[in-house]
């Protein structure tokens, strides 16, 4: 493999990261949102990253439920790029899908967003192009969408976005990709640095008595997390999709990829509440909160509350009988990854519908029977000989 087949690995003239800012933004309100290359210093490795707006994390978007805002993306940093904002419901033509919603936005241009909030909860947005490798380098940031009723969420004193990632570091660099493809999996790889906030140890205050919100999202591209506080409770209230029908006192929650938890903390006892990502095998050490002083507030008195939520509750009733009952219809699911594995693959001698496998063709086309796209099968024609205008009889995909 040739340097010229890697993206490059180069410090030299690169700005220094900078701190993750939180931006409130209103209904109506523009921001930009700038992809470049940074340097980033870890355990004293120099490595090159990318960022957004030149934090790792990018900034937290901090914005109310039922607002509107644009975003304008400039891609300064070293590939192609979209933005997907990943859990918020907003108009597919800016959900960040390559070649799907949007066309990519090549390095040196710019495209431009409306994002609606409908939801109140915890979010998050990341590429779309290439995950593997420009995810892993620092592009992810966190939204936090303020609902209008106080009362949504329980009280605390104060709360903050958690981002848990890792990387690949060998001999002082980031290990490199391949400009082709992923150099692993299709999604990404284990690294062997922990990252907490981009950083490799969380350093926090709180005091004695006091309560914090930690909305907490794993951005690694493989890793699963199980998180948890040594010295201090927690209560799990939210996750993906807002709050949760009953809160639940917890030790830990297991995050896989994309996975959000929000959690709040009572800081009950003074000294070191240790952060920590629990295996079987090993307990990693992710920083601490150093606890002293103290407060006394309604945020405290709430905490042992275990509240329920009548209107979900309602919801998950309605939906119920449709869990248990036959379905009106089969979908079939078929995703190729071009983007990811570099080149379209050739085009196959034969082709079959998933749903349908007796309609096969020499060429690719749709199923008269249900419209869905007839995908690869070389064994199809091989075996019956058929077209798609016969509806010869196939034992499906291989």
């Amino acid at each position: 493999m040739t340097i010229n087949e890697l993206f490059t690995t180069e410090t030299v003239g690169l700005v220094q990261v900078l701190p993750t800012s939180v931006v409130r933004l209103h209904d109506g309100d523009r921001f930009d949102l700038h992809i470049t290359p940074v340097r980033k210093n870890l355990s004293g490795a120099d490595l090159r990253m990318l960022a957004y707006n030149g934090s790792i994390p990018g900034p937290t978007l901090h914005v109310d439920q039922g607002s509107e805002i644009t975003v304008q993306v400039c891609n300064d940093g070293d590939v192609e790029a979209t933005v997907h904002w990943h859990g918020l419901r907003l108009e597919n033509r800016y959900d960040g899908v390559p070649h799907e919603t949007q066309e990519p936005i090549a390095v040196g241009t710019q495209f431009m967003h409306k994002l609606q909030f409908p939801d109140a909860g915890f979010y998050w947005y990341h590429p779309h192009i290439r995950e593997d490798f420009a995810q892993e380098m620092g592009l992810y940031g966190t939204i936090i969408v303020e609902p209008p009723d106080a009362a949504y969420w329980p009280s605390v004193d104060r709360s903050f976005a958690l981002t848990l990632d890792d990387l690949v570091v060998e001999d002082g660099r980031i290990a490199p990709f391949r400009k082709s493809g992923p150099t692993f999996n299709a999604m990404g790889r284990f690294g062997n640095v922990l990252l907490i906030n981009g950083e490799t140890e969380f350093v926090g205050t709180a005091d004695v008595g006091e309560v914090v919100r930690l909305y907490v999202v794993n951005t690694a591209n493989t890793r699963l997390f199980n998180f948890a506080l040594r010295g201090a409770r927690m209560k799990l209230v939210g996750g993906d999709s807002g709050r949760y029908e009953h809160e639940t006192f917890i030790d830990e929650v297991l995050l896989a990829p994309s996975e959000r938890a929000v959690i709040d903390v009572l800081f009950d006892t003074p000294g070191d509440v240790r952060l920590e990502h629990r295996t079987p095998d090993h307990i990693y050490d992710l920083g601490a909160f150093s606890v002293s002083g103290s407060i006394a507030g309604q945020a405290e008195r709430s905490f042992h509350v275990l509240r329920s939520h009548p209107q979900l509750t309602d919801e998950r009733t309605t939906i119920e009988p449709h869990i248990v009952r036959a379905p009106d219809k089969l979908l079939a699911f078929v995703s190729s990854m071009p983007l990811l594995y570099g080149d379209v693959q050739p085009p196959a001698t034969a082709y079959a519908c998933p749903m349908h496998p007796e309609v096969t063709s020499t060429e690719a086309a749709t199923c008269p029977i249900c419209g869905m796209k007839l995908v690869p099968s070389h064994s199809a024609i091989a075996q019956h000989g058929s077209s798609h205008s016969t509806h010869a009889a196939s034992d499906g995909l291989e």
